[in-house]
């Protein structure tokens, strides 16, 4: 078994090292991205103290059922994303070691300071990393609403601090119930609306289109992928587990999402560039995902992130890919480039198709758990869940219908009328996308050897009396 401790402190070493020899950057990066992305499946549960001191008193990172799958899940899309991306890594080695470190590390806290601690590590590689494709105004945006958010963020927890003593999670769980709600509506705002900027939840994600939608074959996948899971996932963590929330506060932060749901989907179905739809389809998503987290249902939840996430990361390194090929990511002009590449077309395709949740693939026992667990809370829920998924399922229907098929909409389809674009340097997506592609085709036909693990996820989230024990109990 690996200490889990190591997938923080190995990328912070290699990152110093990179530093140092400068030509072993690359060396660095990929074996130890390689080594985490296998680490993760063997580190064992429980928490693990640092220096000594046990909780509450001292830092310690907890890794149970939940922690464990994301652990897994970002650490193979960050490996996988270096593979795709590395014709522009454009000398952030260094960046991206320490974003491992900080994406492991938020997956794993115990404390609510150290969780802002990891949150600025990470935000600051992003604001680097975004600022390789020099769209500078946007990085800009997106610094100063990341700022905010941070801000906000530890407002909310500077305000349960004061009231409870204590930021370690378990510790702080234990106490909220002798903390009055006018308290704790005011800190968990705070706290919410810090993380639903990273979340890209309205009315915080402004940001988003300029840094998504300006993404390169790094950065689109790192951002939709990697960081969207660790910031739903902490979402999860945060607002399913540790801090419960009344019965007002939640219906306005679930307003919230769905309306970050629809208004992305919707956007989405209006856009014409490739990446635009898929920037604002992450946004719908994330929406979405964290409804599923805000109503308690983890299972539904947690099969959406797998989904979302490696369908994003399929369909986002096509996307960047494509334009950096032809500087161009216009659908009408990209009409039919899928008969110049079957391999990347049907793996764009099986992804959009298991997205949009349709049956024979793995996302749609997604769909199914969310209609699942919207219809039980007897709500309008499930009126705006099922429009935004209709809505999703027009504009990706249309879309393979427009890449697959040259010419315009409306002609008879001719090879002559297909794009003259092409596909540079797509052997390596290629593969990724066939391998992504089969995974989904295999689950949604038996799914056990995925959503085994899933359930197992989901119910640790739910378990807040083992993982206290588990806390404070230490190893």
């Amino acid at each position: 078994m690996i200490n889990p401790i190591l997938l923080v402190a190995i990328p912070l070493l290699a990152a110093f090292l990179s530093i140092m020899v400068k030509k072993l950057s690359g060396v660095f990066l990929f074996g130890v991205s390689l080594f985490t992305a296998i680490g993760s499946f063997f580190i064992e549960n429980g928490s693990y103290v640092i220096g000594g001191w046990k909780p509450p008193f001292g830092i310690n990172l907890v890794v149970d059922d939940y922690s464990f799958l994301i652990l897994i899940i970002v650490n193979i899309l960050f490996f996988l994303t270096l593979l795709n991306g590395m014709w522009d890594l454009k000398k952030n080695e260094t960046v991206l070691l320490v974003t491992l470190a900080g994406v492991n590390g938020i997956v794993m806290t115990g404390d609510f300071f150290n969780l802002f601690v990891f949150m600025e590590i990470i935000a600051i590689s992003a604001y680097i990393l975004a600022s390789s494709t020099e769209k500078y105004y946007s990085v800009f945006k997106y610094l100063i609403l990341g700022t905010v958010g941070s801000s906000l963020y530890l407002f909310g927890i500077i305000i349960l601090y004061g009231t409870a003593g204590t930021l370690n999670m378990a510790d702080l769980a234990s106490k909220l119930p002798e903390i009055s709600n006018s308290v704790k509506v005011l800190a968990f705002t705070f706290i919410f609306s810090g993380l639903a900027v990273e979340a890209k939840i309205l009315p915080f994600n402004s940001w988003v289109r300029g840094i998504f939608g300006n993404s390169n074959t790094l950065t689109g996948p790192m951002f939709s992928t990697v960081y969207a899971t660790v910031s739903a996932a902490v979402v999860g963590r945060v607002f399913g587990q540790i801090l419960t929330i009344d019965t007002n506060l939640i219906y306005a932060f679930i307003t919230l999402t769905l309306m970050t749901f629809i208004f992305a989907e919707s956007a989405a179905m209006a856009s014409k560039n490739l990446r635009s739809i898929l920037t604002f389809s992450s946004i719908g998503q994330a929406g979405l995902i964290i409804t599923m987290f805000l109503l308690g249902g983890f299972y539904a939840a947690l099969i959406q992130l797998v989904n979302n996430a490696f369908a994003k990361m399929v369909m986002f390194s096509i996307a960047t890919k494509t334009y950096s090929s032809n500087e161009d990511d216009d659908i009408d002009n990209l009409a039919g480039i899928f008969r110049k590449h079957y391999m990347m077309g049907l793996g764009f395709t099986i992804s959009a198709l298991s997205l949009i949740g349709l049956p024979l693939f793995f996302g749609f026992y997604g769909k199914i758990n969310i209609l699942q667990t919207a219809f039980a809370t007897n709500m309008w829920i499930p009126a705006f869940i099922l429009i935004g998924s209709i809505i999703e399922g027009i504009y990706y229907i249309r879309l393979l219908v427009k890449l697959w098929n040259p010419g315009k909409e409306g002609d008879e389809s001719s090879e002559e009328a297909g794009t003259s674009y092409t596909i540079l340097n797509g052997f390596t997506v290629s593969i990724i996308a066939l391998v992504v592609g089969a995974v989904f085709v295999v689950a949604g036909i038996t799914p056990e050897f995925l959503v085994e693990n899933i359930e197992k996820a989901a119910n640790s989230l739910g378990d807040i009396n083992t993982y206290l024990s588990s806390v404070m109990g230490g190893i």
